[in-house]
């Protein structure tokens, strides 16, 4: 890293009109964050128009500004009334909401925020220091050595199983067969369409999240409504987060960054996958693995550290290689585009003054989100007020909305609805709701990496094990599934024996 360089970027960020639109971003991207059926990419594509009249720097700040907070914002509903405002947020929602329901609400609010806060920082230094490094290990990624990562990711699944793994394998494959909804990847024919053109495209991810994790809520908390009679709150705020809580879980924002940064720098996998493996890395190394789910701060602290450290190390390969690390890195680099620069290894050679700004630019965004988040968290305490009589109808009208705004399609809505009403199947079942998630979001990345690696090597599966990176991660897969067998045989030793002989 070239200090003088850094050094001369400041220059670049210091107009107030940078300051300006970073901190307008800042407060637009809240706003999504928190609200239900919006996401990151929706607020920064709206915001990308406005920016066409902007100088490079302004026009960065702005997206910026959006694209770090609509990441936190998500995490306010997710923990308050169990919606994730973001796909990021659902694995926040594991354990942030059971904190909401025990008065708790303040300290996984705040944990969410210092979490992410502290994530960011961690990870754009690692952008910013090893870049070169990074840049290099994910240009050697091929379809074999993703797929082999996706088998890794996919062991997060036995690890967020609940009390059996037998239930928490049956919910993975129900989110892998509704994953294959849509268009075959590689011959293009229809797979459980049932002739309807609005299911081409697949079933939107959003649909999918708020359907699973909000319907089955309101269902279950209208009805305790409806039996008490009187007023049903989601809870008290509770004490705030202590220093001392805050530092104890320390390690962990470490470990879960640090996997949040390679997710991140890996182009493709995004901020959902990062999320559900921090919360996974921070259940490994728990003291107490069996809370989690069940209100445990250390998840919430996983899983906010883990999506949050996407965000510099995504911005690698999207200006070193030209590659976006994600959907949202993808419409930054049109932006760079449209204003003249193009993303690749000439950028640096070019205008680093204006790359290192980029990552200087998520500092200030850092700093933005810790001052308009904790004003955020001070106002949470209205939506508990809210009797659940009131909240949850609203609640579903903007579910409902914000599900049909991502594609104004009402088979999404339809959609929705059909899968909160398998997810409250699966509640009253004990089949937990994460691993349905995370089979979801990996199945289509999982698919795809196979059979572009068989079709690479004309039917040989010798293709997996022909690289060290392949190999390594398949190695640590058999080692996390081990590891996974073992943890369960331990704390419910009666299930993992009967498991083990089955």
């Amino acid at each position: 890293m070239d200090i003088d360089v850094v050094l001369q970027s400041f220059g670049l960020i210091s107009r107030w009109q940078v300051m300006l639109a970073c901190l307008v971003g800042v407060i637009w991207g809240m706003f999504v964050g928190v609200t239900p059926g919006l996401t990151g990419i929706m607020a920064v594509v709206i915001a990308l128009p406005f920016t066409f009249f902007f100088e490079p720097q302004t026009a960065i700040a702005l997206l910026l500004g959006i694209y770090v907070t609509a990441i936190y914002g998500g995490s306010v509903t997710a923990i308050m009334i169990a919606t994730p405002g973001t796909p990021n947020a659902a694995a926040t929602l594991l354990d942030g909401y059971p904190m909401a329901c025990q008065g708790k609400a303040r300290q996984a609010l705040e944990m969410a925020l210092y979490a992410s806060v502290t994530a960011g920082v961690v990870s754009t230094v690692v952008a910013m220091t090893i870049f070169p490094i990074v840049a290099t290990f994910a240009l050697r990624f091929g379809a074999p050595e993703i797929f082999a990562l996706i088998v890794f990711s996919i062991t997060i699944i036995a690890g967020v199983s609940g009390d059996s793994l037998i239930k928490g394998f049956i919910a993975a494959a129900l989110g892998f067969l509704l994953a294959t909804v849509g268009q075959d990847p590689i011959h293009g024919s229809s797979r459980f369409t049932f002739g309807l053109h609005e299911l081409q495209g697949g079933m939107h991810i959003l649909t999918v999240l708020v359907g699973l994790f909000t319907i089955p809520e309101i269902i279950v908390r209208g009805v305790e409504a409806y039996r008490a009679k009187v007023k049903v709150t989601v809870g008290e705020m509770g004490p705030s987060l202590t220093w001392r809580q805050y530092f104890r879980y320390f390690p962990t924002y470490m470990r879960s960054s640090a996997a949040g940064s390679l997710i991140g720098a890996l182009p493709g996998l995004g901020g959902s996958p990062a999320a559900f493996l921090g919360y996974f890395i921070a259940q490994r190394f728990s003291k107490h693995p069996e809370r989690f789910g069940k209100g445990e701060l250390e998840g919430v602290a996983g899983a906010e550290s883990g999506n949050n450290a996407v965000c510099g190390p995504a911005l690698v390969p999207m200006m070193s290689l030209g590659i976006p690390g994600d959907t949202t890195t993808a419409v930054l680099m049109g932006a760079l585009i449209v204003h003249g620069l193009s993303p690749g290894p000439m950028l640096f050679t070019n205008n680093p003054q204006f790359v290192y700004s980029v990552f200087l630019l998520l500092f200030v965004c850092l700093v933005m989100l810790l001052v308009i988040g904790y004003g955020v968290v001070r106002m949470a305490r209205w939506v508990v007020e809210v009797p659940t009589q009131i909240l949850f109808p609203v609640v579903l009208i903007f579910a409902t909305f914000g599900t049909y705004a991502v594609r104004g399609s009402m088979i999404d809505v339809i959609s929705m609805f059909g899968v909160g009403i398998l997810g409250f199947a699966m509640r009253t079942q004990g089949i937990p709701a994460a691993p349905f998630a995370i089979a979801f979001i990996l199945g289509p990345l999982f698919e795809n990496e196979f059979r572009k690696s068989l079709i690479i090597s004309q039917g040989s599966l010798e293709i997996f094990v022909s690289s060290a990176i392949s190999v390594t991660f398949l190695l640590l897969a058999v080692a996390s599934a081990v590891a996974t067998v073992y943890l369960h045989w331990r704390l419910k030793g009666t299930e993992g024996e009967k498991m083990m002989q089955a």
